[in-house]
């Protein structure tokens, strides 16, 4: 099956898909729009909210009716079922300016997500962002600090290892992962992407069932996936050059779904990715697993 449109969404920066399997549907949300949507495999479009401001990630609740666990420009925040939005918690020693971007849900059901620290140019600050953790019942810890550019994250098949994508260093690190006590090792570096921050960067990503690494690479128009070695296995070519992350989808988890973006091309490059923004799916002939929900 080659790639194909799911839907031409033109999301100016789509991101962090997740699969709600309890209702059939993709999660996914316009970051900069400040929008969460629903969207299922037969290209059938539901937009939940619009809260007004940055949201990195969207993340199911259990037994909370369809509501949703977010994070934003101003910390975690609760989206409930209607639509009413209520904030939560900041995150723990913050600098001056941030916000949380991509983030998942452990098998405990505590919500990770990467922060960013902002530079008075706009740009993310070297240094300043984090790993930060929400508990179920309300906590938040500070898990690791130092990160530029926090992105993708997800954990290997025996959650002993957390992997997470800085996109200003070039690759993806592996954590050492304490799973009962929800605390992080010292990492190491796990898979080397090798290309500089203006030609193209690892950004969203997810782990199969096999605990390959898929990622998508912003810049290049790819999706590749990497052995738990570090060794690129395959590579997907998409139409648009700002694919932003990926998750499996469907019953049987063996649909890749992708997000892009179509922020920061010019009117040249959009006319030439009319499709930028949109979101795509792929059957790489290998499953997924199972995503965890909040709580």
């Amino acid at each position: 099956m080659e790639v194909e449109l799911l839907l031409d969404a033109r999301a100016e920066l789509g991101e962090s898909p997740i699969w709600d399997r309890a209702r059939s549907s993709l999660l996914w949300v316009d970051q900069l729009a400040g929008s969460v949507h629903r969207l299922g495999l037969d290209g059938a479009s539901a937009p939940l909210a619009t809260v007004g401001r940055r949201v990195g990630c969207a993340m199911p609740r259990a037994g909370a009716e369809g509501g949703l666990l977010l994070a934003t420009d101003a910390g975690f925040a609760a989206l409930d079922a209607a639509g009413g939005f209520e904030p939560l918690a900041g995150p723990q020693a913050p600098p001056a300016r941030w916000f949380m971007n991509d983030g998942r849900c452990d098998a405990l059901g505590r919500f990770w997500v990467g922060t960013v620290g902002l530079a008075d140019d706009g740009r993310a600050a070297r240094g300043e962002g984090s790993l930060q953790r929400l508990d179920p019942d309300g906590s938040v810890t500070l898990a690791w600090s130092g990160a530029t550019l926090a992105n993708g994250m997800d954990w290997s098949p025996d959650a002993r290892t957390l992997y997470f994508v800085d996109s200003a260093t070039g690759g993806i690190d592996a954590f050492p992962y304490d799973a009962p006590s929800g605390t992080l090792g010292r990492p190491r570096r796990a898979i080397e992407i090798g290309l500089e921050m203006a030609a193209g960067f690892a950004d969203g990503m997810c782990v199969d069932a096999d605990g390959a690494i898929w990622t998508a690479v912003w810049g290049v128009g790819e999706v590749r996936r990497y052995t738990p070695d570090g060794r690129l296995d395959r590579t997907l070519r998409l139409p648009v050059s700002q694919p932003t992350s990926c998750a499996f989808a469907g019953e049987q988890l063996d649909v890749l779904a992708i997000t892009s973006a179509w922020h920061g091309l010019g009117p040249a490059a959009r006319a030439a990715e009319p499709h930028a923004g949109g979101v795509f799916c792929w059957r790489p002939g290998v499953r997924g697993r199972e995503s965890h929900v909040f709580g």
